[in-house]
């Protein structure tokens, strides 16, 4: 199929799905950047995409628009956490997947190694910010994002240059444990990284654990939204 006729029905299904936002980026473009370092729960370096598929040409980012607290939801389930926020993303990856191996082309959905920040910025949604989220100028930080990554010609999308941050430093200042610095997150301090890394709080970080990520139930709790809602781009929501 014509790239331009291939690119336009990916993203209408994608947009007619769920997706808030949807963008094209080339293999060439993202695999010029070096490995980046996954920190978390992935500890790992991302991989360039024709290491997860030889013939790659194309990745198709995806992004859902966050507009409730309750998002921000995380469940335990034994030993694993389940993030019910990122579940629309998957019906979305799913349908593109489905577009594209229609018109006979290659599609995996949501590859966990790719560098999914760094594709969203090519891919136009916004800008790298110094809470080291993508920082759309419309739905500010408050996005998921999703890939699909695919053997097909599309015609990429051009990538975000603006600077959002400027000289505001409002996340960074809001942290309740001086996780950031520009740019940067230091995993083994943000709130989120304690609980992925299952690390045992002390008695004053369960205090501001208590405070920043609310437990709901025994076996679930909201993440912290501190650096998010500090945003000057984060207000909004429905």
């Amino acid at each position: 199929m014509d790239a331009k006729k291939l690119t336009t029905e990916v993203k209408e299904t994608a947009l007619r799905v769920g997706a808030d936002l949807v963008g094209v980026v080339s293999t060439q473009d993202i695999d010029a950047f070096p490995k980046q370092w996954v920190g978390w729960k992935i500890q790992e370096y991302t991989q360039k995409t024709t290491e997860i598929m030889e013939d790659a040409k194309s990745v198709v980012v995806l992004g859902c628009h966050v507009w409730d607290d309750i998002q921000e939801i995380a469940l335990r389930k034994e030993d694993k956490w389940v993030y019910p926020g990122y579940f629309p993303l998957s019906t979305i990856t799913r349908e593109v997947t489905f577009c594209l191996e229609k018109n006979d082309y290659k599609a995996i959905a949501s590859p966990p190694k790719l560098p999914y920040k760094r594709l969203a910025q090519l891919a136009g949604f916004g800008a790298f910010g110094k809470n080291s989220l993508i920082i759309n100028p419309n739905f500010g930080p408050w996005i998921r994002l999703g890939a699909v990554l695919t053997n097909a010609k599309m015609v990429a999308d051009k990538p975000f240059v603006d600077d959002l941050c400027g000289n505001c430093e409002s996340c960074i200042e809001a942290c309740p444990v001086n996780a950031l610095t520009p740019y940067k997150v230091d995993s083994e301090k943000c709130l989120v990284g304690i609980h992925l890394l299952d690390q045992i709080p002390n008695s004053d970080l369960e205090k501001i654990l208590n405070r920043y990520e609310p437990t709901l139930t025994r076996n679930s709790h909201l993440m912290c939204m501190e650096c998010q809602k500090a945003c000057k781009f984060g207000g909004n929501r429905l």
